[in-house]
């Protein structure tokens, strides 16, 4: 039986939940996903616990949130005046919005409105949170 090499392409399943449990992502209702390890598509620290697995075998993962998707940052928390902001309609608190921060667009949340101003969250929607990773390997594609 293959083991899991680097360089390997995978075709793997996912669950990915919040601290409580709740799944956020689940790739069992379709097709597999297909990485290739080395190629920096997936996590750096999936490829360490996938490397030496089988077919069939499943790794759970537990990132914090500094190798997730970040530490929460209150500094992301922005006022922006309405007037600098080209809404498409009245956005609402828990709305995720594009707005333009140096010459880039962003999506973000929004906290809370005003007259003259939308404030807004720019951290990832989960952020600060360690993520729990239940990953199968479907089948190994040995690349030679």
């Amino acid at each position: 039986m293959s083991v899991v090499e680097s360089g390997d392409t995978l075709l793997l399943h996912f669950i990915s939940k919040r601290p409580g449990g709740e799944i956020f992502e689940d790739t069992h209702t379709g097709d597999p996903v297909s990485i290739s390890l080395g190629k920096k598509q997936i996590n750096p620290a999936f490829e360490d616990a996938l490397l030496g697995k089988s077919e069939g075998d499943t790794v759970t993962i537990l990132l914090p949130p500094e190798k997730a998707y970040g530490k929460y940052l209150k500094r992301l928390i922005i006022p922006i005046k309405r007037k600098k902001l080209r809404l498409e309609h009245e956005p609402e608190p828990g709305d995720i919005i594009t707005v333009e921060v140096f010459d880039r667009l962003c999506k973000v949340t929004v906290v809370s409105i005003t007259d003259t101003k939308i404030t807004v969250d720019g951290n990832h929607p989960l952020a600060g949170e360690t993520i729990t990773y239940e990953i199968t390997i479907v089948k190994i594609l040995k690349n030679d």
